[in-house]
């Protein structure tokens, strides 16, 4: 069975590998058991709706949007997507003149990852909002951050 949910940047469309029994059996909050499917499903209905959010002009309820995905607690190889989601969504805010909103939900996005890559990619995106803002040391310093985690990744 498959499931779509790799989220394109530009497009917002989500598409998803394979399920896995260990996976599908995951918990989801306070007891309740959401499938995977179940779970990408939600993940990718919060992420449009943030979009349209931003879009109306509506910043103050984008982050309590995205933490509903955050919340979903998809990890391994549904990590991705969700950091993803979150660059996209940041990008946006940041295109929008909203970097505290930008900067707090790539924190707390970074917060949840446990894969380096998605926490580089991250930084990458912070570092472009810092960069927006005319905050050219902080740009630099968190690209540098950036860097030295693909580095240590490296590293056998």
């Amino acid at each position: 069975m498959r499931i779509v949910f790799a989220l394109a940047l530009v497009a917002g469309l989500i598409m998803a590998a394979p399920l896995s029994q260990v996976a599908a059996n995951e918990p989801f909050a306070e007891g309740t058991q959401l499938s995977v499917d179940q779970r990408l499903s939600i993940a990718e209905k919060q992420h449009e709706i943030a979009r349209l959010l931003i879009k109306e002009g509506r910043f103050d309820q984008v982050l309590p949007e995205m933490r509903k995905i955050l919340d979903l607690n998809l990890q391994g190889e549904y990590e991705q997507p969700v950091a993803k989601s979150a660059s996209f969504i940041a990008y946006l805010l940041g295109e929008n003149k909203q970097y505290a909103l930008g900067h707090e939900l790539l924190d707390e996005t970074l917060a949840k990852m446990r894969q380096p890559h998605n926490a580089a990619s991250l930084l990458k995106v912070k570092a472009y909002l810092f960069k927006s803002e005319g905050k050219l040391s902080k740009a630099i310093e968190t690209l540098e951050r950036s860097v030295e985690i693909e580095r240590q990744r490296t590293q056998p």
